[in-house]
């Protein structure tokens, strides 16, 4: 059906016309402006030469407006490309350089900003009124008078579901920011299974805290609109005050929320959730990174009214390939909590470096296939074939595999278990060793809040340098101790770090460069 994700969300509108479709609790719009404007956008996007398959890059703040801006340029059967408003300039030129965006969409801060990355030639359109600037008219392609003063056009749609839908960029190994394509079937494969999987409905509110450049905001903006729901959207200062956040959700009476698995882990340590805390949320979808299974206890034990689930998935596979519903707390704080099946059309193989199946319970590369797996990266076909390759496995047909890098094991029941990253395996005196074996051996000492363990190079060899955040100080050799109990002999990290707390990136992820150069820095205690 030509037009796909727009043809299948919003047209006929999925809720009525007043109803709230997105709030950030001080400006909310409603499903018949979302409609109206969105549609009036597409008209200004033709007009200034947006066509069929051509990109259109977004520089938005995190309000409201996001969302119609999405979807106007899908009705101009264009792809987005969120651009992280926070970036320097410098990755800004390197994205808008590679995804060669027909127009660009800014706000009034970042449209001054955005001039130097942007070449001659490619519109800018502001989503706020011309008098918020100071620049010449000359460099506006268009304001948000010119959108509002638009005839409101019937929208012929043209997009298949092959076309691409959005275009993400996550970091690259080069240092080169690298594109992830999306295409509007990914999409909809995807949130139609979890609205009907997580039971979404109209009367539901979700939270919405995931970054726009960040894939599991997919969940975020699609599952309301499919739903006809309503998007809480938490501005980013909410989540770096827990005590903020939980009241956002109260006072916008939060029903789903499905945030990365550290957020989590901040709520419990600061101390927050109790068991009057957040009535109205009923489910609760985490992942992005390993939760401990300390932290998952102390959420299940407060809130057992509540529906918990692991949820996982690379960018490359648009969003969730696997999900496990965590039904019953783990037995203890060095369990690993299972990432599950996968989900509706989606496959989940573990393969030895020879791309051989490898035996329950052993360790292996994870791959996906299916229809969530995004067209490759864009502009880089010798990265895409590395990373997405056509495998038979098991006698069956040909399909197209995504290799995530991530390793797991199967278990006789059939659920996948994440140990860790492929390139977070080092060899010690020729023992191959995950780290995240030892991260999790430390995690059930208790005292130990977090921690992290790198492979630094000393002398010429490797060695493993553990870091740990303590509750109160400790005798650290006691924690050696207590770790000797746990693991082999040759795991046992040569070097303990303490810390107040972990390094981390700008999505809550342990950032594991800062520990090896830190590494270098701190005075220790040896193992």
């Amino acid at each position: 059906m030509d037009g796909y994700l727009v043809q299948h969300y919003l047209d006929p509108l999925p809720a009525p016309p007043e109803k709230v479709a997105c709030t950030d609790g001080r400006k909310a719009i409603t499903y018949g402006y979302l409609a109206d404007f969105s549609s009036r956008l597409a008209t200004i996007l033709s007009q200034v030469g947006v066509r069929r398959k051509d990109r259109v890059a977004l520089c938005l703040h995190r309000t409201p407006d996001f969302l119609p801006a999405i979807l106007g340029i899908l009705k101009a059967d264009a792809a987005y490309v969120p651009l992280d408003p926070k970036s320097p300039p410098e990755r800004w030129q390197q994205i808008v350089g590679d995804c060669a965006p027909a127009a660009i969409l800014c706000d009034g801060q970042t449209f001054v900003p955005l001039a130097g990355a942007v070449k001659a030639g490619i519109p800018r359109i502001l989503l706020t009124s011309r008098s918020t600037q100071s620049s010449s008219d000359n460099e506006i392609s268009a304001a948000l008078e010119d959108i509002l003063a638009s005839p409101v056009m019937p929208v012929t749609y043209h997009n298949g579901p092959d076309d691409l839908a959005y275009v993400l960029y996550t970091s690259g190994s080069t240092g080169q920011p690298k594109g992830v394509m999306i295409t509007h079937r990914n999409i909809c494969n995807y949130i139609n299974w979890a609205v009907e999987y997580f039971s979404i409905l109209n009367d539901d509110r979700i939270l919405g805290t995931a970054p726009f450049h960040f894939d599991m905001s997919t969940f975020d903006l699609w599952c309301p609109v499919k739903a006809g729901a309503t998007l809480c959207l938490a501005n980013e200062a909410l989540t770096l005050f827990p005590e903020k956040l939980l009241g956002f959700m109260e006072s916008e009476r939060v029903t789903i929320w499905k945030g990365i698995s550290s957020l989590l882990f901040y709520l419990e340590r600061a101390g927050v959730i109790t068991p009057a805390r957040i009535p109205a949320l009923s489910r609760v979808l985490f992942g992005g990174d390993a939760l401990p299974a300390r932290t998952l206890i102390r959420w299940m034990e407060t809130f057992s009214d509540k529906l918990f689930y692991n949820v996982y998935g690379p960018t490359e596979a648009t969003g969730v390939s696997l999900c496990c519903q965590i039904k019953q707390a783990p037995g203890g704080p060095g369990e690993r909590i299972p990432i599950g099946h996968p989900c509706k059309g989606m496959k989940a193989a573990l393969l030895d470096k020879e791309l051989k199946p490898v035996p329950d319970g052993a360790v292996g590369e994870l791959c996906l296939s299916g229809p969530g797996l995004g067209a490759g990266y864009l502009n880089d076909p010798e990265r895409t074939a590395r990373s997405f390759i056509c495998a038979k496995l098991d006698g069956g047909q040909v399909d197209t595999w995504y290799r995530t890098g991530d390793l797991a094991l199967r278990r006789p029941d059939g659920n996948y278990v994440f140990i860790g990253r492929e390139d977070n395996q080092v060899k010690i005196m020729g023992y191959r060793i995950e780290m995240g074996e030892i991260e999790q051996a430390l995690l059930a000492i208790d005292g130990v809040r977090d921690a992290a363990v790198v492979a630094v190079q000393r002398g010429g060899l490797d060695e493993l340098v553990a870091f740990v955040e303590v509750e109160e100080v400790k005798d650290y050799t006691q924690i050696l101790a207590r770790l000797r109990d746990r693991i082999p002999a040759y795991m046992i990290p040569r070097r303990l770090i303490p810390l107040v707390e972990l390094p981390r990136c700008g999505r809550g992820k342990i950032n594991r460069a800062a520990l090896r150069t830190l590494s270098m820095e701190v005075r220790h205690a040896d193992g």
